[in-house]
């Protein structure tokens, strides 16, 4: 055979060579793991259930709202210290988390999943506009809660008789000045929302068999309000 001949079948044996170690090392390389961000948190997979339980007929006239009023809520409570179940019952009782209700009998206007009041304009601005924002409405509902909290206005504003829902979340039920129905209301809904709640995680803490998850889980059920 030719010298010609013997490069060539040297340089087809390196190049298949070289092929097999890529070959080799590829099939031992570790699988690209998805970022922590993109995990579903537990308590906005389990809203989004208990939507859909709640309002099926929103899973299917607007889906995006389902899909993105959990997600708003969660992101918001952790933002400002706030419990997420309180934001959650508020959307479930003033618009069943309608994200495009509106209440047209309120002349002082109200709307979106959170209903508030135009009243609010000078700590929220304008809540007629954009309202069926998921992620702006509840950055909304979260600066009222944040602004009772830092001002201690809740008396003087049961003095004016400033009939607002959310009052009722501060409310154990004794005063008057306060549309008592309402707060009836608000309570069932959350002692229905905290028993679900707890039903959820202790189903997947069956589920579970890696123990840093189960004790996260845990830890979740044990700060439930």
């Amino acid at each position: 055979m030719s010298k010609g001949f013997h490069w060539i079948h040297l340089v087809v044996s390196l190049l298949m060579l070289s092929l097999a170690g890529l070959a080799a090392g590829g099939s031992t390389a570790p699988l690209i793991k998805p970022p922590a961000s993109a995990k579903v948190p537990p308590e906005v997979a389990f809203m989004r259930g208990f939507i859909e339980q709640i309002n099926p007929a929103l899973a299917i006239e607007d889906a995006d709202c389902v899909e993105k009023l959990p997600r708003a809520i969660h992101e918001a409570a952790t933002e400002h210290a706030l419990p997420w179940q309180t934001l959650f019952v508020i959307a479930w009782q003033e618009s069943d988390f309608d994200c495009h209700a509106k209440n047209r009998r309120d002349r002082g206007g109200a709307y979106g999943p959170f209903q508030i009041r135009r009243l609010w304009e000078p700590v929220i601005g304008d809540p007629r506009e954009n309202y069926f924002d998921p992620q702006l409405a509840t950055d909304r509902a979260s600066k009222v809660l944040v602004y009772y909290r830092q001002t201690g206005k809740f008396d003087e504003l049961l003095r004016r008789r400033f009939i607002n829902p959310l009052l009722c979340l501060y409310n154990t039920g004794e005063s008057q000045d306060v549309n008592m129905r309402y707060c009836q209301s608000i309570g069932d809904k959350a002692r229905t929302l905290k028993r679900a709640w707890s039903e959820y995680v202790g189903a997947r803490l069956v589920a579970v068999e890696d123990s840093a998850e189960r004790a996260r889980l845990t830890a979740r059920r044990l700060a439930t309000p």
